[in-house]
C-alpha cells in the first residue's frame, strides 16, 4: 500500500460527498484520512512518506512532491486535508496540512511549476474558503436539492467546499435553521449571506464573490 492510493481515493471520496451530501461518504473520508495519517504522515517534520513504516524491502522512506504525469500523493493529500478540515472544522487536520506546506516551502518558491497541486493547496490555505452549506430537512425534495447542488458546483471557485447540515460536518453548519425545503447558506467563518432556495441566485452569489476573476 502506497500513499498515492490513499490520497487519490480520499480526493475522490470528498468529491463524491460534495456531489451527494451523503453523510456516509463523509464518514468514509474521515476514516480514510485517519488511516492515511497513521500509515504515512511524519509528525516530526510534516509531509507524508510514500510508503508505510516497516517496509522491509526499502532502504529509506521518501517523501515525493513532484507533480509529473501523475500528481504527487503528498500534494493531493495536503489539499484533501484542508478541504476535509474546512468541512468538519478539524484544526488538527489543518495543522498537518500546514506543516506539510512548510516542509515543501522551498520547493514552492524555487520551482513552483513542479508542484502545481501543492500551489492549489497553498492558495486554499491562505484564503478563508467559501462554505456552501445546503441546509435541508430529512425528507427534502430531491430535485430541489439537486438543483442547488448543481448551482453550487456550476461556478468555478477552487477555494470553496460544499457541505450539508447533517453528519460529521462542522458544528456551525449543523446549527443553521432548516425550513420545509432545502436552502443555501454561503458562509465564510461564522458569517453567512441570507439563505436562498433559488439556484440562479446561488450562482450569482458565488460569481459576485469571484469579482473580476
Amino acid at each position: 500500500q502506497l500513499l498515492d492510493s490513499h490520497a487519490y481515493l480520499l480526493e475522490g471520496v470528498l468529491h463524491l460527498y460534495e456531489a451527494t451530501l451523503d453523510p456516509r461518504h463523509l464518514d468514509f473520508a474521515l476514516a480514510l484520512e485517519s488511516a492515511m495519517t497513521a500509515k504515512f504522515y511524519d509528525p516530526a517534520q510534516g509531509g507524508f512518506f510514500q510508503s508505510p513504516a516497516g517496509s522491509a524491502d526499502l532502504l529509506f522512506r521518501a517523501k515525493e512532491d513532484y507533480d509529473g504525469a501523475e500528481p504527487s500523493g503528498n500534494n493531493i493529500a495536503t489539499l484533501a486535508l484542508l478541504k476535509l478540515a474546512a468541512i468538519t472544522d478539524n484544526k488538527e487536520m489543518r495543522a498537518r496540512a500546514e506543516k506539510t506546506l512548510r516542509l515543501f516551502a522551498e520547493r514552492l518558491q524555487r520551482i513552483p511549476q513542479a508542484v502545481q497541486n501543492l500551489l492549489l493547496a497553498l492558495d486554499f490555505f491562505l484564503h478563508e474558503p467559501f462554505r456552501v452549506v445546503i441546509a435541508a430537512p430529512a425528507k427534502a425534495d430531491a430535485k430541489a436539492t439537486t438543483a442547488l447542488l448543481r448551482a453550487a458546483h456550476g461556478v468555478y471557485q477552487p477555494n470553496k467546499v460544499v457541505l450539508g447540515n447533517t453528519g460529521a460536518v462542522e458544528p456551525f453548519a449543523r446549527s443553521l435553521p432548516v425550513k420545509a425545503g432545502p436552502q443555501v447558506f454561503l458562509c465564510t467563518g461564522t458569517a453567512c449571506q441570507a439563505p436562498t432556495d433559488d439556484a440562479a441566485k446561488v450562482r450569482a452569489m458565488l460569481t459576485g464573490r469571484l469579482g473580476s476573476r
